[in-house]
């Protein structure tokens, strides 16, 4: 044989050899996924062995989170369903504490590619993945956020209050029934547009949202659509390439929002040395927190990208969180005027020179009236902006979680809007009861969700719970609330935030008139 045949049949083996194993490598992928695998032990749908297009699906129709929770209701006395290839999420309080929570173990468990996704000029502090850089991050602003300067915002909370205020006066007056959710998302456009940019976006004048509001949620749903895909950090750039004229729509708001972000900080820039306070200093806003925040390590600021990356994330997490959080109390208030009467006796108590609801409302007052937090944290509990569970990764070893072992790699964590509605921990778990909290156990304290747990929960969590305690307790003291339709039950829809799922209408009567 010569030398040339040999040549030619050895080639002609490894292409035989190289396809069968093409042939043969998924075939023994499928069957590991399906019948070896720890994970082919864990209950849900068999697709999501192999495939991550159910839970894309559930996204696609905007029922996610109640899609998991189906899954857990199909497997009664599971703690962990199968959502996907490499994804699984958790009910029950132990598993909060393992994949969040503090200590040497939840070190282990670290933000999953799910984040990268979000990570747009640069990482905020929500989408970091790196505990080092986050802890960097919180560090360097977390003065910021704390309770000792929540009185530097406050005057800004208190004019955009007043300016809403004007604007619920003229439907009170006509008597008109009106879309109060509506207006809730115009009041925290404005507000965010104060506290994060420096200025409003005149929308509560206008009575029409910006347009940045609708490029948020669709860059939102680009993100969590390019968070499924299995390609880590190319998953934005993959998905960018897809031709399908739903995702190119998302991609293209993601695009128009990242500009439009960075062009309100431009100006943030330029206005910032106009924008003087008392005593000659500058605005005293959650931006300026971040412009002049340093490393305390290295004395190095944030750079203008990264800077933009925050402001983004800010006007997502301020914005459409507190408005649907405030729609929520205002439904749930309605529906249980006990509540509501006796919330409003403790104001007029606190504020008895304030009766008609016509001052700013000092908060340092307003946070000792534990029933109206209480009616905050219950909506949240029922009905957390973000229902899904935030993904961390199992360690490259693995994980045992309430005893159930997860490789490492996997993406693991607890839906807010599961948990809180777990009977073994909230008795009555659909039933919207305030007073619940006042004697709360440690394992409710832990299952609630509304602004995450562990090191990585909401950092604005005292901003929010002020300008939302302030709105709810004017109104109150202002007008009395009714529901056009008082037999109204309320579900939701997942527009990335948990929404409403239709639009309802409130009627308004200035108190004093109400009385008589």
């Amino acid at each position: 044989m010569s030398f040339t045949s040999v040549y030619d049949v050895d080639r002609i083996t490894v292409l035989s050899l190289a396809v069968v194993a093409t042939l043969v490598y998924p075939l023994w992928i499928l069957i590991y996924r399906f019948f070896f695998s720890p994970l082919s032990k864990i209950p849900g749908p068999k697709l999501t062995r192999i495939s991550g297009l159910l839970e894309a699906n559930a996204l696609k129709q905007q029922r996610r989170t109640q899609w998991v929770g189906e899954l857990f209701t199909q497997n009664p006395g599971a703690v962990a369903v199968r959502t996907g290839p490499s994804s699984v999420s958790f009910n029950h309080p132990e598993a909060v504490k393992a994949i969040y929570g503090h200590g040497k173990g939840a070190e282990e468990f670290g933000k999953s590619t799910w984040y990268d996704s979000f990570s747009t000029t640069g990482e905020s502090l929500f989408s970091t993945r790196s505990k080092k850089r986050h802890a960097v991050k919180r560090r360097m602003v977390a003065h910021g956020f704390s309770a000792q300067t929540l009185h530097l915002f406050e005057p800004h909370m208190d004019q955009t209050i007043a300016r809403f205020m004007k604007k619920m006066d003229e439907f009170a007056s006509s008597r008109q029934f009106f879309d109060i959710y509506f207006w809730f998302e115009l009041f925290t456009m404005d507000l965010m547009g104060e506290l994060a940019l420096g200025d409003n976006f005149g929308v509560i004048e206008a009575s029409k949202p910006a347009r940045y509001s609708t490029l948020v949620e669709q860059s939102q749903r680009f993100g969590n659509l390019s968070g499924i895909l299995p390609f880590g950090k190319s998953n934005v750039r993959v998905l960018s390439w897809v031709p399908l004229p739903y995702v190119q729509r998302l991609w293209g708001a993601r695009l128009e929002y990242l500009e439009f972000a960075r062009k309100a900080l431009e100006k943030r820039y330029q206005d910032n040395r106009r924008q003087v306070g008392p005593g000659g200093k500058p605005r005293q806003d959650i931006m300026q927190r971040f412009i002049e925040a340093q490393d305390p390590e290295t004395g190095q600021r944030m750079g203008f990208a990264e800077l933009c990356a925050e402001t983004s994330s800010l006007m997502v997490a301020g914005a459409s969180t507190g408005s649907v959080t405030m729609n929520w109390m205002t439904y749930y208030l309605c529906k249980n005027p006990e509540v509501k009467s006796r919330i409003i006796d403790d104001l007029e108590m606190l504020f008895p020179d304030n009766l008609d609801g016509t001052k700013p409302i000092p908060f340092t007052e307003l946070n000792k009236l534990h029933l109206l937090e209480y009616a905050e944290m219950e909506s949240l509990r029922l009905h957390p902006p973000i229902g899904y569970a935030m993904p961390r990764d199992t360690p490259l070893a693995g994980a045992i979680i309430c005893g159930v072992f997860v490789p490492g790699g996997v993406a693991v964590g607890v839906p807010a809007a599961v948990i809180g509605r777990n009977p073994t921990v909230y008795s009555e778990p659909d039933k919207w009861d305030p007073r619940r909290w006042s004697d709360a156990t440690a394992e409710m304290k832990t299952c609630f969700l509304g602004f995450g747990h562990g090191t990585r929960q909401c950092i604005g969590r005292s901003i929010a719970t002020q300008f939302i305690m302030k709105m709810i307790a004017t109104l109150l003291l202002r007008y009395d609330i009714e529901l056009e339709n008082p037999a109204l039950k309320l579900g939701t829809k997942e527009f990335t935030i948990l929404k409403p799922d239709q639009e309802y209408k409130i009627l308004l009567r200035p108190r004093k008139q109400a009385a008589n």
